[in-house]
């Protein structure tokens, strides 16, 4: 069963559990008391349009003597210097992702809570409790949070409170006899944490125009029902209460400007609940589970848990598994079943068709000034966030990335011009819902890196891959890749001896010492060299799949693709980081940046592989969350399910405050650790499980290729191969029993290699599908 369940009450923001439509997101505390719906709208941003340059642009001259000097500096390989210059192009911070408001419905005295859960395979959150029954989801085709209240004869004359509160700067407020609305001003100003020298919020700023928006509720019930006098509404003797919440702000679109005032987003959340005001809860429940289960339900994996454990709560399966000498997977591999099928519920919930990509924290919010402003990082988190789409067939969900990244490059192109007097577009490591594009205040570790729309672009790269792109699809991603590779072609400098790389270069986020100083700059890091050849390499294909191959791009960039050196191996055996043999600051560094070639891209050569595994072993195994993800995948490449183990270890294991800064784990509600929470964990763990299960970057389909120890039976269903195969594998005592191969569509049809510990089988996929066993010997039949 994919069940989250608890017996106690949610204590804390990380005890809630998580509900979302994509655009709408709530957090579920429940208590004996109380009910809260900590809402969250994916377009409540800080700041404006105008807030990338509120503290002025820099002028494009300025800008070209800054990496004139700064270029010159690296040449003799004085990084200091360089990073002195480099900061001139940096445009402060970006914008901040804020919590909404919080709907409150207070219970009637004697209630207390017995059991809550929130169940994965339908959405619904429930809570049951002495006299109570209630239930919540959010609604993607009613576009409305519902939250439904049954009251049994136990509770006499029962009493009910539903009121609407906002961190946000309040306009205005209406109560009536059936509904509640909150009018609300965003802070025109959000400053990052790590930047004290800022007022934590501004809430009028000249040249900003905030965003305004609304909080809308509606009440139906069968008791009485009237204003209290202090902003909220009282219901006696109810037995039935729905509870309908909808959200809108003045939001338009990533990168345009705000339109319109807090009423017309009240207008619109009213429309939006008046749409529904005739549905019973059983009708909008089933509209509901019929667009959830569509997604949700293309895959399914079954790792068998121990008895009883479909009885046991959440946090007492991870203690269980903590306590038991045996490591966690393989004491409950139940948990990473249950672990995979959260990760796919939370990209669903988080990320739809026509909104904003998932966050740092998806959806989900409760900080007025969250951990890096909840915004997009670039150099590895919203890309994560997304590596698991394709495989596990949720690729709508990838759509909002695709319109965002369109949104960046528009601005990115003034940025690309301005900043390097390139063509094309950039991005760096930051951008927010406005689309900001320049470089940020800060190390020049992570603030100047101007690679993020090469690794965006390799990342939008894979629904042409996973043969589901539309025609409109692949003409919007060639425009991207296209500019991507223009801007790159224009920013490559000429060595000597004729090889082309990139300078400026960074490592994101890692340092090295010069000098006795910690430094990052310098010329051809190892990831900028292979995200550029990734990007060259996969222009020809594009081209053709989107009927642009008579574009003169293609024979700059292939020009450019047999100059560009790729990855080097240093005398203790590891990959270079760098462009040379440099001392880390920190060899246990989170981000392994440099292997970006074996994982997500498109492999390594034998001896660069067997570099890359040295590079992990140095690196050492524990880290956050999401850098745990990563390893996972990248040992999964490198077939080494001892090693997957070993890190399945550390993420089953329960989040703890003093754990250190760099540590993961599970939190109660199962949100990821870096710590703090973010939700690339989640996430990127779905992209690992498929990874041990199913690759297909080579061409070739190789079944189980790290299935580790932990996992010892299963059965997985639906997952997606490259090139258009469905594959659904069943194993017992670590080996493969039987795979079923379907072509998803005539044109994907015909022979495929299958690869199972070591061999190589020649199948014909039909769209019906075709059942292989293995025999004794090991071979398909």
């Amino acid at each position: 069963m994919s069940v989250l369940s608890y017996t106690d009450q949610s204590g804390s923001w990380l005890d809630a559990l998580p509900l979302g439509n994509g655009s709408l997101g709530a957090m579920v505390d429940a208590t004996d008391r109380c009910t809260r719906l900590h809402l969250n709208d994916e377009t409540a941003w800080s700041g404006s349009t105008a807030s990338e340059h509120h503290h002025g642009q820099v002028d494009a001259a300025v800008a070209a003597a800054a990496l004139a000097a700064a270029r010159a500096h690296l040449a003799e390989d004085r990084a200091t210097e360089a990073e002195a210059e480099l900061a001139v192009l940096s445009a402060e911070y970006t914008q901040a992702f804020l919590p909404f408001g919080t709907v409150q419905i207070d219970l009637p005295g004697g209630h207390a809570l017995t059991r809550r859960w929130l169940d994965l395979a339908d959405a619904v959150h429930h809570i049951q409790g002495a006299g109570l029954e209630q239930t919540s989801f959010a609604s993607h085709p009613d576009g409305v949070l519902v939250h439904h209240i049954v009251a049994d004869a136990a509770l006499s004359d029962p009493v009910f409170t539903v009121s609407v509160s906002s961190p946000l700067a309040e306009l205005g407020r209406t109560v009536t006899t059936d509904g509640l609305s909150l009018r609300l001003q965003l802070p025109a100003d959000v400053a990052p944490g790590h930047r004290p020298d800022r007022p934590a919020a501004i809430w009028e700023l000249d040249g900003i125009q905030p965003l305004q928006g609304a909080i809308v509720v509606s009440v139906r019930h069968d008791g009485h029902a009237a204003p209290d006098g202090s902003g909220a509404l009282r219901i006696e003797g109810a037995r039935e209460i729905l509870v309908c919440a909808a959200t809108e702000t003045t939001f338009t679109a990533a990168g345009r400007p705000a339109s319109g005032t807090a009423a017309d987003g009240a207008a619109t959340a009213s429309a939006r609940l008046g749409a529904v005001a005739g549905a019973s809860v059983d009708d909008l429940a089933a509209r509901h589970r019929l667009d959830y289960t569509a997604l949700f339900d293309r895959v399914s994996l079954d790792l068998p848990g121990p008895a009883g454990a479909d009885g046991w709560t959440a946090p007492d399966r991870l203690d269980r598994a903590a306590i038991d000498p045996r490591p966690a997977a393989l004491t409950d591999p139940g948990l990473l079943s249950l672990l995979f099928d959260y990760g796919r519920y939370l990209l669903i919930a988080s990320s739809r068709p026509g909104g904003l990509p998932a966050t740092l924290q998806g959806l989900w919010n409760d900080s007025m000034q969250p951990p890096w402003s909840s915004n997009y990082t670039l150099n590895i988190n919203t890309q994560m966030n997304y590596w698991g789409a394709h495989v596990a067939r949720l690729g709508e969900t990838a759509e909002p990335l695709l319109t965002f990244v369109e949104a960046l490059a528009e601005r990115g192109a003034n940025t690309a011009d301005r900043l390097y007097g390139c063509r094309g577009w950039v991005a760096h490591h930051n951008s927010d819902g406005w689309a900001f594009s320049s470089p940020v205040t800060g190390d020049a570790s992570w603030a100047q890196w101007p690679m993020a729309g090469v690794w965006l672009v390799r990342q939008l790269d894979e629904v042409r891959r996973f043969g589901t792109a539309t025609p409109d699809q692949l003409a919007r991603l060639w425009r991207l890749a296209a500019g991507a590779a223009r801007f790159c072609l224009d920013f490559l400098v000429e060595l000597p001896g004729g090889s082309l790389t990139t300078r400026p270069s960074t490592s994101p986020e890692n340092q090295f010492l010069q000098n006795g100083r910690p430094v990052a700059a310098g010329t051809g890091s190892t990831m900028d060299r292979t995200l550029l050849r990734e990007l060259f390499a996969l222009l020809p294909g594009l081209a053709a799949d989107s009927g642009q191959g008579d574009d003169p791009i293609l024979a700059e960039a292939a020009a450019a693709l047999v100059r560009i050196p790729g990855p080097r191996i240093g005398s203790d055996g590891t990959l270079f980081e760098w462009d040379r043999e440099r001392l880390e600051t920190d060899p246990q560094h989170r981000h392994v940046s440099h292997l970006v070639g074996l994982y997500p891209g498109d492999g390594l050569s034998a001896e660069h592989a067997r570099a890359a595994s040295a590079t992990l072993d140095r690196r050492g195994d524990d880290s956050t969350g999401w850098s745990l993800a990563w390893k996972l995948c990248l040992r999964a490449r490198l077939h080494q399910p001892t090693k997957v183990d070993d890190l399945l270890e550390l993420v089953l294991r329960p989040a703890r405050d003093d754990a250190g800064p760099h540590a993961g784990g599970l939190y109660p509600n199962f949100f990821a650790a870096h710590p703090p929470f973010q939700i690339d964990g989640n996430l990127g763990f779905v992209a690992a499980v498929c990874e041990l299960l199913l690759q297909s970057h080579t061409g070739t389909l190789e079944l189980l290729p790290a299935l580790p120890a932990s996992m010892p039976e299963g059965r997985v269903t639906g997952l997606a191969a490259r090139g258009g195969v469905l594959v659904d594998l069943t194993w017992s005592d670590g080996t493969l029993v039987s795979v079923t191969l379907r072509a998803r569509a005539e044109r994907f049809a015909g022979a495929r290699l299958v690869g199972y510990r070591g061999r190589r089988h020649e199948v014909v996929v039909p769209t019906t599908g075709i059942r292989l066993f293995r025999a004794p010997d090991g071979t398909l039949s």
